[in-house]
């Protein structure tokens, strides 16, 4: 009997056990974690066992199992390790590799089942699968409803045929004034009330996890530190809300009146897996650093309009929405205002990775990204210094025909929302399993 390695964490290890037995049926399913209790690999306490053996005997480059190049990207691209000290980062890589190494050694998987790369743990874990030629699967949902996407960093894997009918029924639905993937806060009143959700849990986050993880007797947990670490970057005794302009009337006479491009950007969450493991263009990392450079840098040329993402509202670093409003060629969006209206408003869109490029270009605008988006062929996103010319709308069948052959059918719930009762449908876990072995069959 074969094994198959399923990563989880603690609100997804039913369901990821449910999918893996689902497509697994006939392998052993093993769980593997960096959290205690839901680890059966002994990875866990082979992590901390090295954490105390290079505490005591040094680190040495001959125990690293990536040269240096991949160590800095390790580094760069995890939320974590970015905020650390370098030394320290590097002792949670050799050990985190090592003991994965070891894990990878003892059982011989033949798959390992993820959610997509989002943290340093599975970026080891995934390159070092992929030396021993082992297939990582990993999961994440997409912007269209009723799909999900089998990638390890944001790059594009699969490569279906696609249906007329099936093509035709996504583009409706995405040309839809009103569609909005369903995991975006719905309204107005939606946005605020997750805003200020965030903000309070915000407050107590730091101590809350620094005493769980004496109690789980767990320091290094990923999870634990990296939820610390960031909620006191965007620490405030009040949430972060903006007065801005409500409607895309009122954003479009303010552009009649500037000579300057208009160009729409629409923020991403951040830190995100997105844009820390999915984008190309590594300046894009220190994301609201990387938004105020450009802005600065264009200034005698174009105009942004900017909206805060719906889920995030509230969200950012403290001064990062005053520094914007300094800016003359700055106008703030309230997050409510639908984008496909500023689409519609403004010359271009700047992106990184964000699926609100992938709306622009269904509806003939340019779209400036140096990301390389997985959702359309790289020549079709320009640099600032393209013309920016509107492409031909006679592309949009092709554009969903390309976006749905690396789609795969089913609704992957990675919110830590769910549960075999709620989810029993067949359009969730079921049909996601079903999608998996078309795929690995094919």
């Amino acid at each position: 009997m074969s094994n198959v390695l399923i990563y989880v964490r603690p609100w997804n290890a039913k369901q990821m056990a449910n999918l893996g037995q689902l497509v697994f049926k006939k392998s052993r399913v093993i769980p593997f974690s960096e959290h205690r209790g839901y680890d059966l690999t002994d990875y866990h306490s082979a992590f901390y066992a090295l954490i105390e053996r290079y505490r005591r005997e040094g680190l040495f480059d001959a125990d690293c199992l990536f040269d240096q190049s991949e160590l800095a990207d390790i580094v760069l691209r995890c939320r974590l390790l970015r905020s650390l000290d370098f030394e320290f980062s590097r002792l949670l890589v050799f050990a985190a590799a090592s003991a994965i190494n070891q894990c990878l050694q003892k059982y011989s998987p033949e798959f390992i089942l993820s959610v997509t790369v989002d943290s340093y743990v599975i970026d080891i874990l995934a390159r070092l699968a992929r030396r021993k030629n082992i297939e990582f699967i990993g999961l994440v949902p997409t912007f269209v409803d009723g799909y999900f996407r089998i990638t390890e960093r944001g790059e594009k894997k699969v490569n279906r045929t696609v249906s007329g009918e099936e093509v035709n029924k996504a583009l409706s639905m995405l040309k839809a004034k009103e569609y909005k993937p369903q995991w975006l806060a719905a309204n107005n009143s939606a946005i605020k009330k997750k805003a200020y959700r965030l903000w309070s849990r915000n407050l107590i986050k730091p101590a809350w996890f620094y005493v769980y993880s004496k109690f789980r007797k767990d320091p290094l947990n990923y999870h634990y530190i990296a939820t610390s670490i960031v909620a006191r970057q965007c620490f405030s005794f009040f949430p972060k809300l903006y007065s801005a302009n409500d409607c895309a009337k009122k954003i479009n006479a303010a552009l009649s009146r500037s000579p300057l491009v208009s160009v729409f950007l629409p923020l991403q969450m951040s830190p995100e897996a997105t844009i820390d493991y999915w984008s190309s263009d590594t300046s894009w990392i220190d994301y609201e650093a990387k938004i105020l450079k450009t802005v600065d840098e264009y200034k005698d040329k174009h105009v942004f309009v900017v909206k805060e993402h719906p889920n995030v509202f509230g969200f950012r670093s403290r001064s990062f929405y005053k520094q914007l409003q300094r800016k003359d060629n700055i106008i703030l969006v309230n997050p409510e205002v639908p984008s496909n209206e500023l689409i519609e408003v403004c010359d271009a869109v700047l992106v990184s990775t964000g699926t609100v490029g992938f709306e622009s270009l269904l509806r003939g605008k340019p779209v400036i990204s140096s990301s390389a988006p997985y959702y359309a062929v790289e020549d079709r996103f320009l640099n600032f210094d393209s013309c920016l010319e509107k492409k031909s709308s006679k592309e949009d069948y092709k554009l969903v025909e390309y976006l749905l052959s690396g789609f795969l059918p089913g609704t992957f719930v990675n919110d830590g929302t769910w549960s075999q009762e709620k989810h029993k449908s067949g359009n969730y876990n079921e049909l996601v399993a079903t999608s998996i072995c078309d795929c690995l069959s094919a």
